[in-house]
């Protein structure tokens, strides 16, 4: 019975009946006072209580004090009166200088734990003989250096008083010098290390550190001056590992660095991150323990005689028993004797107080208060207005007078606490019902407390568990008491006091709505069917399931997703093991055995079915009409409230239903194994896996899987999705694989103390899977001369775990004769056997592209890359499907013969750069290839050339793959077999291949050269003149040398103009010649320009001819005209047209000339007759007039 519920007119005489105590239970102590850590180093303890979370802490600081190699940073996070400072106070207690501190301290945890105790204190024996320097200070809106600085004063005040060295009193003045500019991190610093000299360890405590850190935030001065957070980061650096300075450091704040830095920039927060992360964070939670021995410590029965014991026992084991039948051991293991102890507490008191009092915020000093404050409503009234010597019956305090505590004395409190709406709307509610009997107000208040306190259905106000808060434990066996209780319940549930959540059994406080929730509920119900339970199903499971134990062992974080199947499900979409984060699928299926969906897959499948689907899709349609409902306008405001709180309970109570029946090691639930996806006719691979959680049966499955997967020691890597901290690490690591891979540590040095991520990710991967050795102890990617003392090699001794997934890259590798996307390698290693995770297959493929660059060829959208670089991986980890690879072994057979040849044959001398790929065979097809690209466009398109020319120049024009190009592409063109990569040695064929395709190179190369060539023996011939191009240019300016000043044509002018031209070289001279007759550059040239030159030309000389006898005598005769004479030709036929052609004579030719005129016009008489002169000569006249085309006309006719 409850001391606040007058008697109620329903109930019987017992019920109505005075509480009554047995006299002689006292109160110990009163409330508790706040630990304020400057004041109370230096004071006694009174007695703190070691608990659960104290005795965790406290191993941790022995296991750092014995062992520095622990961390030494921590960082206590929890709320008002947690006891975060009580407990650093005995921290400093137990490590401290103060003898007699130090042995209460030692005698307080030695109650608790005498064995950690004894560790403790000899671990702080062996790391000092006279203790730890306690250096404390409580943190205030101020810059960090200005707290840690009074710390250290205190901790050389504690240690010296007033005669502290002057080595130390300088460092601390140096602290606080107003003249010293710019940061102080240096000048503390240097305090410490003066403080702990000779290995004197420091203990440093900052208490409400969250003001510091809200000084920080607001004030935006990361790297500020004086109020520089990053001086805790160089405290926690500097007293790590075992050569670091001996502090261990504490903080006490309310919230964590992150709730601090909140409302900063992103950058900012990741800044915090870093810092926080250097810190082991302590989390102070209330603890059911902790709490009730709180209250045990407050309450004493040893005045109480004995037959208030035997009542108090009684009550006890009547307790005990209605803890066990209600199932609430689930929060607690309780025995009859903690309940004697907890007397006169109801056995829900005891376990709602240190709920409500987690809720307001204020824990233990809540929970002294309603034992003994002076506050209304205490146990202390109640026991004083009912304690009697001579009491029939132990009464307990009861839900009723704790609701009417806090809420009375605790409401200031109760405003600020998380869940202050729910309070204030019980009470609301509560206050309402003023004009009820007051044995009403008490059952609301009891189903309100309730409400308040239940989490995970454990406390929930069903009927049984209100007669149980109602009734002293020794009175529950009352049918008719329970019977009345429904009554009332159904009463206050028509008149709209409560509700009743059927599917649940549970009883509200509450408001009251029009809105029929239950109908509505039935009328959804009705319209779901399985089918469509099921395919909601899924969004209310976990989305994924780690498994946490392989994980562990191979570094890699295997993960599978879940899925929902029902009898009707045909097919589940499989994830992709490239693209999704993903190493398989669990499928929870709600179904027989013999009705199983197909997942098309590669990835292992994991099945798990059970004997009650019908309880989980029971649980999964009351919570998928809930989540309807909520979508429904027409609620108002409470019966939505109502609807979202009976929604959040369903899905817990869903989860926990799908939890108990898929729950593995039960009989109930059975899970099979699929390899590689799962086809309804094919039998598991592993049937019945016996694991003891779905975590379990993931490990298992992927170690059955996944057996080949390599290990790596980097948590960053081993994932899916890197985080852009780890991205950036990785992408450094990559770059430096290509520009320092003969540097130890690849360059990464963990110099000044830090090992920064990419030297994590090197030592815990690359190097970890045997990738990156020195090169005294491998053959790696560099000759064996190399004078790199480091380089790339395939796991080797040691690395065992790493190679089956290299020799399958290896495999993959050789396999990929033609090209193969970049993206079926990575597949490979993707997939079941190894399962290589996202974040780790670039380590592997990139030092696979090193080592074989002589024997792989990359190709990006096609195109042939000589070379792999930094941009060129950057590439490829965005869109490794725009890349191929393709295997082009060219290091022994036919394939090495022609390779040696060609080099020999097109005088290539293939580059030493170790960043070249392929270099052999890129020599060589860059040899070829150039000899195109430079090609102008006559070149590039002429016919003009041998059949195997053309046919080696077709094939280099359509090149991009080296390759191809040598051993199938250009084979071809010359009507030979093409070179495989198994072809054998034949020197013979080797030989004729080289010849005739260097000769067609060759010849492809000449093409410009043969056709200018040509176009100079053309000019020779239409224009009379020497056939090198020289003395053609010279003679050929003689001839004109008298058109210089005359006017003609701008076609004649123009020609004259350029060929008396003197500023070009003979070479280049000759092109403006062959555009003044033909209107296009040489290049530019096509065949039909070619064909169509010799008449251009000889047009030209004949246009010359025809107007050279007009000036001949114009002018003065020039220098180079003194040796030549000219003379005008002039024939008229039998129509009377004439023709003209000027004659040049060179007088050295002259005599000649004229001796053979003699004797060839005495011939001619001799043959023709007297006449036969004049035959001759005008037979020679027609010859000269018509020009040298006749002749040649008449020469291929006669042949």
């Amino acid at each position: 019975m409850t001391t606040a519920a007058p008697t109620r007119t329903s109930r019987t005489p017992q019920d109505e009946a005075t509480p009554q105590f047995p006299a002689g239970i006292e109160l110990v102590g009163s409330q508790m006072r706040s630990t304020n850590l400057e004041r109370d180093v230096e004071d006694e303890l009174h007695g703190p209580y070691v608990g659960a979370k104290a005795v965790d802490v406290l191993e941790r600081i022995a296991n750092a004090v014995s062992d520095l190699r622990r961390p030494r940073a921590w960082s206590f996070t929890g709320p008002y009166g947690s006891g975060k400072s009580t407990l650093a106070n005995l921290i400093d207690a137990l490590l401290g200088r103060d003898e007699a501190r130090r042995d209460e301290a030692h005698r307080i945890l030695a109650d608790t734990s005498p064995a950690l105790a004894e560790r403790l204190a000899t671990a702080r024996a062996e790391r000092t003989g006279t203790g730890f320097l306690g250096a404390v200070a409580t943190a205030r809106r101020e810059p960090l250096v200005a707290t840690v600085t009074r710390a250290l004063d205190t901790a050389a005040r504690r240690r010296w008083g007033k005669r502290i060295p002057k080595n130390v009193v300088a460092a601390l003045a140096a602290c606080e010098d107003p003249t010293t500019t710019g940061p102080k991190t240096k000048q503390v610093m240097a305090a410490i290390k003066a403080l702990t000299d000779n290995q004197q360890p420091l203990l440093l405590i900052i208490d409400e550190f969250g003001k510091t850190l809200e000084h920080l935030a607001g004030h935006n001065e990361f790297s500020g001056a004086e109020n520089d957070l990053f001086l805790l980061q160089e405290l926690a650096e500097h007293s790590a590992g075992p050569n670091g300075l001996p502090v261990f450091l504490v903080t006490l704040q309310h919230l964590s660095f992150m709730d601090y830095a909140s409302r900063s920039s992103e950058l900012k927060i990741r800044e915090w991150a870093k810092i926080q992360g250097r810190f082991e964070d302590v989390t102070f939670v209330p603890h059911h323990g902790d709490s009730l021995e709180l209250l045990r410590r407050r309450l004493d029965h040893s005045a109480v005689d004995a037959a208030g014991q035997d009542l108090i026992r009684a009550s006890a084991q009547a307790s005990a028993l209605a803890w066990k039948n209600h199932g609430l051991n689930v929060l607690t293991e309780l025995a009859s004797d903690d309940f004697a102890n907890l007397y006169p507490l109801h056995p829900l008191t005891a376990i709602a107080a240190p709920i409500l009092a987690a809720q307001i915020g204020q824990h233990d000093r809540s929970l002294s208060g309603f034992l003994n404050s002076g506050e209304p409503n205490t146990v202390r009234d109640s026991l004083a207005a009912h304690s009697r010597p001579d009491a029939e019956r132990a009464s307990t305090v009861q839900l009723p007078q704790l609701y009417d505590y806090f809420l009375n004395s605790g409401r200031t409190s109760l405003l600020a606490a998380s869940n202050a709406g729910r309070w204030i709307e019980v009470d609301a509610r509560i206050k309402e019902a003023n004009g009820l009997p007051d044995a009403d107000q008490a059952l609301l208040k009891t189903i309100g407390v309730l409400n308040l306190i239940d989490a995970d259905g454990a406390l929930s106000a069903t009927s049984d568990m209100i007669h149980l808060a109602l009734h002293d434990p020794t009175d529950l066996d009352d049918a008719s008491a329970f019977a009345r209780l429904e009554e009332e319940l159904a009463d206050l549930v028509r008149r709209g006091f409560l509700v009743h959540r059927e599917f649940s059994g549970e009883y509200r406080v509450w408001q009251g709505t029009d809105f029929d929730i239950d109908a509505r509920l039935k009328e959804i119900i009705s319209h779901l069917d399985d089918a469509s339970i099921v395919q909601r199903l899924g969004a209310h499971l976990p989305s994924a399931v780690v498994a946490g134990r392989h994980s562990q062992v191979t570094g890699m974080m295997r993960v599978f997703l879940t899925a929902v199947s029902g009898p009707e499900t045909r097919e589940i979409q499989a994830p992709d093991e490239l693209k999704d984060p993903a190493d398989g699928l669990l499928v929870f299926h709600l179904g027989p055995r013999d009705q199983l969906p197909t997942v098309n897959s590669t990835l292992p499948v994991i099945l798990g079915t059970t004997t009650h689907p019908d309880v989980v899709l029971s649980s999964a349609t009351h919570l998928i009409a809930l989540k309807e409902l909520l979508e429904d306008k027409e609620l108002d405001h409470v019966a939505r409230r109502e609807v979202t709180d009976r929604a959040v309970q369903a899905e817990a109570e869903l989860r926990e239903v799908i939890q108990t029946a898929f729950y593995p090691p039960t009989q109930d639930a059975t899970w099979d194994l699929w390899n590689a996806g799962l086809a309804p006719e094919a039998s598991p691979d592993s049937s019945s896996l016996p694991a003891r959680s779905l975590s379990g049966l993931v490990s298992l499955a992927c170690e059955n899987v996944f057996p080949h997967t390599p290990h790596i020691r980097n948590e960053m890597l081993g994932r899916h999705s890197l985080t852009s901290n780890a991205a950036r690490a990785r992408s450094d690591v990559l770059d430096a694989m290509l520009t320092r891979s003969g540097e130890q540590y690849l360059g990464f040095d963990a110099t000044a103390g830090r090992y920064g991520p990419e030297r994590a990710i090197y030592s815990g991967a690359l190097a970890y899977l045997g990738l990156h050795r020195a090169n005294s102890t491998i053959q790696a990617e560099n000759s064996p001369n190399s004078l790199l003392p480091y380089g790339f090699s395939a796991p080797g001794e040691g690395h065992e775990h790493a190679q089956p997934v290299w020799e399958a890259l290896q495999e993959a590798l050789d396999a990929a004769t033609r090209r193969t996307s970049l993206d079926q390698i990575i597949r490979v290693l993707m997939s079941p056997p190894y399962g290589v995770k996202a974040g780790v297959w670039p380590l592997l493929v990139v030092t696979a592209l090193v080592i074989r660059r002589h024997d792989v060829a990359l190709f990006e959208e096609g195109s042939y890359l000589p070379r792999l670089t930094p941009d060129v991986v950057d590439r490829i980890l965005a869109a490794p499907a725009r890349f191929d690879v393709k295997y082009t072994p060219v290091g022994q057979g036919q394939r090495a013969s022609v390779i040696k040849k060609l080099l020999v044959s097109l005088k290539v001398e293939p580059p030493r750069s170790q960043a070249l790929r392929n270099p052999d065979l890129l020599s060589v097809a860059r040899a070829l290839l150039e000899r195109v690209m430079v090609l102008n466009n006559y070149a590039r398109k002429t016919k003009r050339i041998s059949p195997d020319a053309l046919a080696v120049r077709n094939a280099l024009a359509d090149s991009q793959d080296p390759d191809d190009l040598l051993f199938r592409a250009l084979p071809k063109a010359l009507g030979l077999a093409p070179i495989e990569a198994g072809t054998r040695a034949n020197a013979a064929a080797a030989t004729e291949y080289a010849d005739r395709l260097t000769a067609a190179a060759d010849e492809i190369t000449g093409i410009d050269r043969t056709l200018r060539e040509e176009v100079v023996a053309v000019l020779a011939e239409e224009f009379r003149l020497p056939t090198t191009l020289p003395e053609l240019r010279s003679t050929l300016a003689a001839r004109l040398s008298g058109f210089a000043t005359v006017s003609l044509n701008p076609e004649l002018r123009g020609f004259v103009d350029f060929a008396l031209s003197e500023s070009l070289a003979d070479e280049d001279w000759l092109d403006p010649i062959v555009v003044r007759l033909t209107n296009k550059a040489l290049g530019d040239w096509d065949d039909r320009d070619a064909g169509i030159f010799p008449r251009l030309a000889r047009e030209m000389s004949a246009s010359l001819d025809r107007v050279a006898h007009l000036y001949q005598d114009s002018s003065e005769p020039r220098e180079q005209e003194v040796n030549l004479e000219t003379r005008l030709l002039t024939l008229t036929d039998k129509t009377g047209a004439e023709r003209r052609t000027l004659i040049y004579v060179p007088e050295q030719s002259r005599g000649q000339a004229d001796q053979l005129a003699a004797d060839v016009l005495q011939q001619a008489e001799q043959a023709l007759g007297p006449d036969g002169a004049r035959i001759l000569l005008a037979a020679l006249a027609q010859r000269v007039a018509d020009g040298p085309a006749v002749t040649a006309t008449e020469t291929k006719e006669g042949a």
